[in-house]
Order: structure tokens, then sequence, then C-alpha cells
């Protein structure tokens, strides 16, 4: 409840000539943006009505009917301004059409304030058929995660140090659950078998984005670097894309591997890890790669 407060009272960037196109404009009318509150979720509907994933305090919902009666445009700006984020500057939309489209282009926004920054927030994205809300919201399908700042637009080095703190963060937790929720002789197994090899390739990932970090300026574009040094830097994210590419497969050897050995509590986790692997490596892809390549080859559409 605190960030709906916060956010709600915020001066929102203004956001730039922004077009949707068809399968944009059906998740925007079909967003839901999602809360915490103290013993459940809370959901903001299209038209700004709402549902609650379990029993909500009435001081709670009190709270929350008046922010939606007195502060409804600053929930159209934040709208607006998530679409807009998601769309230029992530490819979590377009490399999770497929389930957003089977789920009628249901999209479910949950917003988590960085500690470390209180200009940022971990948007988590979920999808769901509309029929399965509220009942069924635990099966929803885990689309991905975005760092989004709600001062600026610009994503310093294409966003790298947050992808960069993000995997190291969230590898140290998938393999705190490994422990908690796999046997010990099972847990040596998967350690010796893929968590060794991941950490490794986690240690080696940061060193290559750290590369970009230092050696490259905030802003990396056609407009701050010549083209042999954007050339340079695309090269180092092909690498770091390479990188993620080897741990998403161990993920993927895991995942099976957990399957086989019945450990159902500990393959969701690695599954997430995973598919946040899998997002990083088309965000390089699509975003950066793509942009970089095409801007040093002229190429305009």
């Amino acid at each position: 409840m605190k960030s709906l407060d916060k956010i709600t009272k915020m001066d929102f960037i203004k956001i730039p000539s922004f077009s949707m196109d068809n399968f944009q404009t059906e998740i925007y009318n079909n967003l839901y943006l999602e809360f915490f509150f103290q013993n459940c979720r809370v959901l903001i509907d299209t038209n700004y009505d709402y549902v609650t994933t379990g029993e909500a305090l009435a001081e709670e919902i009190a709270s929350l009917e008046a922010i939606l009666n007195l502060r409804k445009e600053a929930l159209v700006k934040l709208r607006h301004f998530l679409i807009y984020n998601l769309s230029q500057y992530s490819a979590l939309l377009e490399t999770n059409s497929y389930y957003i489209s089977q789920n009628g282009h249901l999209l479910i926004a949950r917003f988590v304030p960085v500690e470390e920054d209180n200009q940022y927030y971990e948007v988590k994205l979920y999808t769901i058929p509309s029929s399965d809300l509220p009942g069924n919201y635990k099966d929803k399908i885990y689309i991905g995660r975005d760092i989004i700042s709600m001062k600026t637009f610009r994503r310093e080095h294409l966003g790298l140090k947050h992808m960069r703190n993000a995997i190291i963060d969230q590898f140290i937790k998938l393999k705190g659950r490994m422990k908690e929720f796999i046997p010990g002789q099972d847990f040596d197994e998967m350690q010796t078998e893929y968590l060794n090899e991941m950490e490794e390739l986690v240690g080696e990932f940061a060193e290559l984005s750290d590369s970009i970090l230092k050696n490259f300026p905030v802003e990396i574009s056609s407009e701050t670097l010549e083209a042999e040094a954007l050339t340079r830097a695309n090269t180092i994210f092909r690498e770091i894309k390479h990188m993620l590419i080897e741990m998403e497969e161990s993920a993927r050897e895991m995942e099976k591997n957990l399957f086989e050995m019945s450990h159902s509590r500990a393959v969701r986790y690695v599954t997430k890890f995973k598919k946040d692997i899998q997002n990083d490596i088309n965000y390089i892809l699509i975003k950066v790669n793509g942009r970089i390549s095409d801007s040093i080859n002229n190429i305009h559409l």
C-alpha cells in the first residue's frame, strides 16, 4: 500500500510522442496494476476498479478507495508510463507475446521499490486468463522483471548495471532456495553438476559487464560514440549474451534433472531464474545488438 500511495503522489515526466501498435494497445486495455496489502495483493483494472487476492483489512480498502477517487489521473499516467517503458526499453512484451496473447493480452504489473534507490521500481510481470481472477491468482504465469526509473527514461549503459546486479542477486537467492528445498546428498549433486558452473558463469558475466560500465559513457549511442567504439561495445554485449546463453543452458539442464528427481518445490525457482536469463538474452539480442548494428549499418525504418 505504501508503494501505491507514493507512486500516485509522484510527478511523472512527460512521455515523448508514442503511438502504440495493436498488440501494445491490447495489453494497455487489459493491464492490471498490482500492489501489496498486508495479507494479500490488490489488482487495479483498466476501469480503476479493484479485486483482492485474499482478505484485506478495512483500513486498507478505505485508503485504496480514497486514492482511486482522488488520484485516478496518476494511475492513468502510470499505465501510459509503464507501456512506454516496456515497449521502448525492454524486450519483455515481444519475446513473451505468445503467452500474453493466449491469455487475452492480460498483463499484471507488480510494483516493488528498489531499496538502494527510491526513484527505481522493480516491475514483475505476469499473465493469466481473466476468468482465473481472482480465484486462481496463484496459477499466473511469470513473464519477467524490469527495473523502471520514475524520474528518467534514460537507461545508463542500456540498463546493464541493473541487469548485472539482478542476476547476481537472483543467483544468490536461487542457491539459497536449492539448499532449503533439496536434501543434502541431492543438493551436493546439484552443487557439483550445476551450481558451481553457474556461479563461475555469473562471475564472468559480471566481469564483462564491468568492462562496459567502466570504459564506456552512460549513454551508448551514435550521438556519443564513433562507429569504431560502438562496434567495440556491441562486441562486448554480444560476448555477454553468449555468457548468458551458457548460463541458461545450465539452468535448463538443472531444471530437467530436478523434475526427474521430483523436487517440485525447487524446480520453480530454477524455472524463474532461467526465464529471467532468457529475457536478458532477448533484450541484448533485440534492443542492444540489433539497435547498435542498425545504427552502425545506417539502417533506418
